[in-house]
């Protein structure tokens, strides 16, 4: 009995290492230094790749999400000849090289192909609440397929970056303001009394200068305004580097604008995220 157990386990461990032989031999390797934009099938300009660059750079920065493009000549395996389908082609990329962060797996991946002309989004984990199947097919009809079929690629692929980060922001914001405490105005009702009003008094003269003071120590205590940012308990905080919810300013560009929060968790768009199949596909 424990020789037939040794003998299943070299066996699974020589068939786990040949699949990941097979696996590995179809997924290029991770470009050194990484990038956010990998066109493998040149479907952009040198300078289209750039600009979407630095807007997916932008935005990890701002709120952790990576977005990652990947672009190929074909789904056909070069050394075994094996055809993948555009899903199982996202979903091995997506895995093997880790797009996001591995604890929240907040990565999305925007797959390309010249042969077959197929068009895949694929969700990390983390955000397949918020970048539904039916949300992902909503951008690949609108965006990509309908850019793609006149060959405005960098048109269709900027579209889609936007749209993702849109439906990201937007969520993130109303998921935010769904959570945040708020203030019940009270409404004091005072009792009527008889005798008038004594402006003599000095216990409602001294009330109302210590009640001054104390607005003014708290004022200047947690909220005093500086000619370049906010001082509070906390530290100083720079007032350019933060809006009114909180969270860090937008970069610019064409960025849908709004962050979720956070800075980049550092590990650049690839940390170890890992995708369980969402997304959505189409042909053009």
């Amino acid at each position: 009995m424990r020789n037939f157990l040794i003998l299943f386990l070299l066996l699974s461990s020589v068939f786990a290492f040949s699949q990941q032989k097979e696996l590995n031999s179809f997924v290029k390797k991770l470009p050194v230094p990484h990038k956010a934009v990998n066109d493998f099938g040149r479907f952009l300009t040198s300078s289209e790749r750039d600009t979407l660059e630095t807007e997916l750079k932008s935005y990890l920065k701002q709120t952790t999400n990576a977005i990652v493009v990947v672009t190929l000549e074909s789904l056909t395996d070069p050394k075994t000849e094996k055809e993948y389908t555009i899903e199982e082609a996202a979903l091995a990329y997506f895995n093997t090289w880790g797009v996001g962060d591995k604890i929240k797996n907040n990565g999305v991946l925007l797959m390309v192909s010249r042969n077959p002309r197929k068009v895949r989004i694929q969700v990390g984990t983390g955000l397949g609440n918020i970048l539904t199947n039916e949300s992902c097919q909503q951008i690949v009809d609108n965006n990509l397929v309908p850019n793609f079929k006149q060959g405005l690629f960098f048109a269709g692929i900027k579209e889609a970056v936007i749209a993702i980060e849109q439906r990201l922001d937007n969520l993130a914001l109303a998921a935010q303001q769904a959570t945040a405490p708020y203030l019940t105005p009270t409404i004091i009702q005072h009792e009527s009394v008889d005798k008038p009003y004594d402006n003599n008094n000095p216990v409602i003269g001294f009330s109302i200068i210590g009640g001054i003071i104390l607005v003014c120590i708290l004022y200047l205590k947690y909220g005093r305004p500086l000619s370049s940012g906010w001082y509070t308990r906390d530290g100083y905080i720079p007032r350019d580097d933060w809006n009114l919810f909180g969270s860090h300013s937008s970069g610019g560009g064409w960025s849908s604008g709004g962050s979720s929060g956070g800075g980049s968790s550092g590990g650049g768009s690839y940390g170890g995220g890992s995708s369980s199949g969402g997304g959505a596909s189409g042909g053009w």
